[in-house]
């Protein structure tokens, strides 16, 4: 383990970390003020379970080798013996024997540019991904769902941009979700449990629509046979009632005044 974390370190990230600590299981540097980009290096770190770069001045993007890190694409086992705080699902938490089932990665609150790597979503046994407060772009991998084991994610605070993947039905374990504050839009999508979660998670999103969010979609209506757009089963049937009401006063304002018309007439 090294954490090195909470103190005022400056300079780019040692590239010998990745070079020299292979069997390296916690890398903690959350805190400081390291600059530069991630090294490529750290994709050497095959048996990373924890990766905490959050709170510096890091910048760039992603690196696309981050799927090289075999603890996180598989269960490796283990055991540990050391204790260390983590920030677990946004709370500062200390592990100790409740440390071999962790796999984290946080690097929020930095510069980081570019989109999400695909690469990301082949690291199945993560648990906990924070990428929030930095400058993402571009959309959503397609297979973030391939992450079944994800416990909390927050992307918020970035510039993704797109609609939620279908893929994130799922994430069936996935009980803290913050999406807030990006350029996401489309459907929430539905039938999951993304809609259980506060409609707060999703704000600062203008194009997204659907539960639980109170802004419906465009295009509510079902699409017909004929090609025409029409509003649910309820509107239609009123629309149809009003419509007979009108016919049958009409037809019964002309039956009246032609039956008057005659009763006068046949008086005279």
């Amino acid at each position: 383990m090294v954490d090195l974390g909470n103190n005022k370190l400056s300079g780019k990230i040692p590239t010998w970390i990745g070079q020299s600590l292979p069997n390296l299981v916690i890398l903690r540097l959350r805190s400081n003020e390291f600059n530069g980009i991630i090294p490529f290096s750290l994709c050497s770190l095959a048996a990373i379970n924890v990766l905490d770069l959050s709170h510096n001045n890091i910048s760039g993007s992603l690196p696309h080798c981050l799927n090289n890190i075999t603890a996180l694409a598989h269960d490796t086992g283990g055991s540990r013996s050391f204790t260390v705080e983590l920030v677990w699902k946004g709370i500062e938490i200390e592990f100790g024997k409740n440390l071999d089932g962790m796999r984290s990665i946080d690097i929020s609150s930095n510069y980081l540019i570019g989109e999400i790597p695909p690469s990301i979503a082949s690291m199945t046994e993560l648990k906990s991904l924070n990428l929030s407060g930095n400058k993402l772009t571009g959309k959503l991998p397609k297979d973030f769902g391939n992450m079944k084991m994800l416990e909390s994610l927050d992307l918020s605070r970035n510039r993704i941009s797109g609609q939620i993947p279908t893929s994130f039905a799922s994430l069936n374990f996935l009980s803290v979700l913050d999406l807030s504050h990006n350029n996401l839009s489309g459907r929430i999508p539905s039938g999951t449990q993304l809609q259980g979660f506060n409609a707060s998670q999703y704000m600062g999103n203008r194009g997204l629509c659907g539960p639980p969010l109170t802004q419906s979609c465009p295009g509510e209506g079902t699409v017909q046979d004929d090609g025409i757009t029409r509003g649910t089963e309820i509107d239609n049937k009123e629309q149809v009632s009003d419509g007979l009401i009108n016919l049958g006063f009409f037809i019964s304002a002309v039956l009246g005044f032609v039956t008057g018309f005659w009763m006068v007439c046949g008086s005279l």
